[in-house]
């Protein structure tokens, strides 16, 4: 059975040897946006994340690198500040809270034909 329903991971790796390094960011960096140098962000289902974690396994040493995948709700609900604060802004729009509407929640009454 495939999973179709796309999650949010935030991946972030140490890695000592250069070579391994430089295999690894070129594989990620075709499966996601880079936030850092070493941290992405990256959308995928279960199979998705199957396939990064194998990919991940074959360019990597267990008992010398470490690399970490945290699952996100959504990129809105990440917090940035700094050089690279601009660019999380810019690509993702927060999540609507309960509080307050924002314009993705205007956006989504207009086409939901709901209006307050």
């Amino acid at each position: 059975m495939k999973s179709k329903s796309k999650k949010w991971y935030i991946l972030a790796y140490d890695i000592r040897n250069p070579k391994r390094l430089q295999r690894t960011w070129y594989f990620v960096k075709k499966k996601g946006v880079s936030l850092q140098r070493s941290v992405f962000l990256l959308q995928g289902d279960r199979n998705d994340l199957a396939d990064l974690k194998s990919g991940i396994r074959q360019r990597t040493k267990d008992k010398e690198d470490d690399v970490r995948i945290y699952p996100v709700r959504h990129p809105g609900v990440i917090w940035a500040a700094g050089r690279q604060a601009d660019k999380i802004s810019i690509l993702y729009a927060p999540v609507p809270s309960g509080k307050t509407v924002g314009l993705l929640g205007k956006i989504s009454q207009l086409f939901s034909g709901k209006r307050k």
